[in-house]
């Protein structure tokens, strides 16, 4: 043991209590300046002591203390707190042991015990009708202690605090229902008040009492007598209060607020009171945490009736989309969010209070920019990112959560704003002492944070999405498997890939030479932009080849149908066709473009030939235009495709379906007659018709009739 004495901060303890602490061999390693009184042998000399040496000036039989901090010292026994006396003054002794030192603190005892009558004032605190009421906690503390101002403050998920209820004795304002921002309360003072059953501070006047020590290693946050941080000490002193008390509350082991008392004055509250006032608070948290499992339970039940719901319309729909889509309402509420919003691949569906379309679309652009996160959430979306967007965003929070690693498929919440008023604080350090400023700051662009609730939801949509599509591929494997024993129609396949195929490759392949030669100058976004229409006709071809692999199965199959949204779909056609035939400067006119029931790629394929034939056959109009609209009855949706091209001889449209067939002033253009033929045939599976009206020389219009299987959702139309 070194003999030097070090001396730490002159503001180190407070002077309500005595402090001794011991090593594991009960050697004195630091003492309180008060503890002077008890001894007249100097501080300085009765460090490296034996304790035995100090606790002689106490009692002269002092065996059976010496025993009580050997048995913790053992670990034999727990803390300990009793009272003894010394002279004519009784003390209350607390002997508590951490990381091998021995902390011994002692103060005056004020009272001998609580009366009767008092505790009977407190019972109704124990019956049941107040289990929840965190006002009448407030109010019976209040009894106890009789401090000027008694409150709640929860401590928020997002670092804010909230006074949840409170009981004022003087005519003063009242903290209740005030949000405190995060500066109030930083992270880095949870340990002052969590590390002890409660906090004392008697007279914030008087924290100035030297601590001498030989190590300086000790931890003094589990002495009562350690001072408040600073912050907090300066702030309390700002608002006019000189005793404190704070008792922490932990919901499910987690630190989740306080309880403060607060007075004007100096003012000591004895231990038995103290202790009382823990044991009240504590059975008072217990019960709510009760409620709040109860919560849970109620909670899960929801959670598993969700499930249950989205299970049951995940197996009966072919598509993960097509049953989201069916089940938005429930997919809105269950994160209690105003609006939702679902991008597929360039498809959107909506519901409730959502952006409009095209700055939806800009929002996808945005998130596929900014995070790589698969669930991303800000309650303060429009405050943090509002600027980065052209006009005002109609919402405050957002929250998405992405399938697979394309970033080709978003679910997204939107929450409105909420406003509200937060007190903010600032702390001004200077030579002359340290100054704080708060103020009350409307909140503006900030939507209610979104809570553990909401992302348990979302980790079981996760969960349930990833066990449908692990039982979905299980099942289209079995079909394949299936297919290549029954594949009869080897000739259509062949020739449906060789045509088909030509449009998405072709893209494909201008798409990388033009990387090949610009693709140094391009920027991150753009070159971002590039690989995305590039991965975009990757998945073309992959759907295509599918869906022909699903049409060779049989002929006479009907095909499982979704209800799928082709206004996106069909614009992006009609862009690459452009492109394709270098037809850029086509006039195109698009009226109501409705959703189909049908499946996706077989519609892909349908437009696709459809499409291109209307670019490619009026490329040589100098007025050149193609026109898409779509109408609806009860029965079905018609689409007509329309263009000012060549037309087809009146001799050749009874055979424009067979294979092979091409009209005869078609053999300027490429083409191998396979199209049309593939159309018809993917039509009759869709129980579809296709109807086609032309005139030689001015132009042809193909109507193409989809039956309604059932209504479409409310968030396609």
């Amino acid at each position: 043991m070194k003999n030097t004495v070090q001396q730490v901060d002159v503001n180190s303890l407070q002077q309500f209590g005595n402090l001794i602490i011991t090593d594991n061999k009960m050697v004195v390693v630091a003492i309180s300046d008060s503890a002077q009184s008890f001894t007249d042998v100097a501080i300085q000399q009765l460090l490296g002591l034996p304790l035995t040496d100090f606790l002689q000036h106490l009692w002269a039989d002092h065996q059976k203390f010496l025993a009580t901090v050997q048995a913790l010292i053992a670990k034999k026994i727990p803390s300990q707190v009793f009272s003894k006396k010394i002279k004519k003054q009784y003390y209350y002794f607390k002997l508590n042991l951490n990381k091998g030192f021995v902390y011994i603190e002692w103060e005056e005892q004020h009272r001998k015990h609580i009366s009767v009558s008092r505790m009977n004032e407190l019972g109704f605190l124990f019956d049941e009708i107040y289990v929840n009421n965190w006002n009448f906690l407030c109010k019976a503390l209040q009894k106890i202690l009789k401090f000027e101002r008694v409150f709640v403050l929860q401590i928020q998920e997002t670092g804010q605090s909230s006074v949840i209820a409170e009981c004022l004795k003087a005519d003063k304002p009242s903290f209740c229902g005030k949000e405190f921002a995060q500066s109030f309360f930083p992270a880095e003072l949870t340990p002052y008040y969590n590390s002890l059953a409660y906090r004392y501070i008697p007279n914030l006047d008087k924290l100035d009492q030297k601590l001498y020590n030989l190590d300086p290693s000790i931890h003094l946050l589990c002495s009562q007598l350690a001072v408040p941080p600073e912050l907090h000490e300066i702030y309390l002193r700002s608002i006019g209060v000189k005793a404190a008390l704070f008792f922490p509350l932990y919901l499910e082991g987690n630190f989740w607020g306080l309880v403060v008392a607060q007075h004007p004055k100096a003012k000591k509250i004895d231990l038995q009171q103290r202790k009382l006032c823990t044991f009240i608070i504590q059975s008072a948290m217990n019960k709510f945490e009760n409620l709040f499992k109860q919560g849970l339970i109620d909670e899960n039940q929801q959670l598993l009736e969700a499930e249950s719901i989205l299970k049951h319309s995940l197996a009966n729909n072919r598509t993960v989309n097509c049953a989201l889509v069916q089940n938005m309402d429930l997919l809105t509420s269950m994160v209690k969010a105003d609006g939702f919003g679902i991008y597929n691949q360039g498809d959107v569906f909506f519901h409730g209070n959502v952006p409009h379309i095209d700055l939806f679309y800009d929002i996808v652009d945005y998130l596929k920019i900014v995070s790589n996160k698969s669930l991303f959430k800000d309650y303060n979306f429009k405050l943090n990112h509002g600027s980065h967007f052209n006009e005002a965003l109609p919402f405050a929070g957002l929250l998405y959560y992405t399938l697979g690693v394309e970033k080709d498929y978003y679910l997204i919440w939107f929450r409105k704003e909420h406003n509200s008023k937060i007190v903010q604080l600032d702390l001004d350090k200077q030579k002359d002492g340290s100054q704080i400023r708060t103020w009350e700051q409307p909140i503006y662009d900030s939507a209610l944070p979104w809570d553990d609730s909401d992302l348990r939801f979302i980790t079981m949509l996760q969960q349930t999405i990833k066990e449908s599509i692990v039982i979905k591929s299980a099942e289209k494997q079995m079909v394949t498997d299936e297919l290549q024993l029954l594949n009869n129609e080897l000739e259509m396949f062949t020739f449906s890939l060789s045509h088909d195929l030509k449009n998405p490759l072709s893209i494909l392949k201008m798409g990388l030479q033009f990387l090949k030669s610009v693709g140094h100058t391009l920027s991150h976004e753009k070159k971002d932009d590039w690989f995305q229409n590039l991965s975009g006709s990757v998945t073309n071809i992959e759907d295509i080849i599918d869906n022909i692999v699903l049409i060779s199965q049989s002929k006479t199959t009907a095909m499982a149908k979704a209800p799928i949204p082709m206004s996106y779909t069909i614009k992006k056609i009609y862009q690459e066709a452009t492109l394709l035939h270098n037809s850029t400067s086509c006039k195109s006119e698009f009226g109501r473009l409705l959703p189909l029931w049908g499946e996706k790629s077989a519609l892909y394929q349908v437009f696709l030939n459809i499409i291109n034939n209307a670019v490619k056959y009026s490329s040589q109009n100098l007025e050149q235009k193609v026109c898409i609209h779509s109408s609806m009855d009860e029965q079905q949706v018609c689409y007509s495709i329309q263009d000012n091209g060549i037309g087809i001889p009146e001799e050749n449209l009874p055979q424009i379906f067979d294979i092979f067939i091409r009209a005869n002033n078609s053999h300027t253009f490429q083409g191998t007659g396979v199209g049309l033929s593939l159309v018809k045939r993917v039509m009759d599976r869709l129980g579809g018709t296709i109807e086609i009206q032309s005139t030689e020389g001015s132009g042809t219009t193909v109507n193409l009739f989809f039956p309604i299987s059932a209504p479409f959702p409310n968030s396609m139309l």
